[in-house]
């Protein structure tokens, strides 16, 4: 199994967590590490450290999922990184692609695969979805419809 790491800016780990663990369910080899306002960033990097330690132990690698490119929990994932074999980090993490690797981590051969298949899920979640305009002609035909 992949380890699975979400950090953020904030409660965005804690809250974009939760709706995988609604979505996809209870996750093994997951820890979510927030950066929080009031720590300054060597206590972020010890943190993800420390989780990455865990995880090492029980998986055949593991991929930190940030928030923002160049952001401090960004920053503080690449610098802990440097300390272990088969860590990956990803940034602009959306929900599609945790869902995505909730489902394939299990199996996935490496970091690195479960990496590329991410990236694919959450660029392909990223759509503009419009409804077309009624016009106010348009509308007078469903004045007699009650509804549902």
């Amino acid at each position: 199994m992949i380890g699975l790491i979400l950090t953020g800016h904030g409660q965005f780990a804690v809250g974009v967590g939760q709706a995988l663990e609604m979505i996809a369910g209870k996750q093994a080899a997951y820890r979510v590490v927030p950066f929080l306002e009031s720590e300054p960033m060597e206590a972020l990097e010890n943190n993800l450290r420390n989780a990455m330690a865990e995880l090492q132990e029980e998986t055949e690698g593991i991929v930190v999922f940030a928030d923002l490119l160049g952001g401090s929990p960004f920053k503080a994932a690449m610098l802990a990184s440097v300390d272990f074999e088969n860590v990956e980090v990803v940034v602009g993490t959306n929900l599609p692609m945790l869902i995505e690797i909730a489902m394939l981590r299990e199996f996935a051969a490496s970091a690195q695969d479960v990496v590329t298949q991410s990236l694919l899920a959450g660029k392909e979640a990223i759509q503009q979805v419009s409804l077309p305009t009624i016009q106010n002609n348009d509308i007078d035909e469903f004045d007699d419809e009650d509804g549902i």
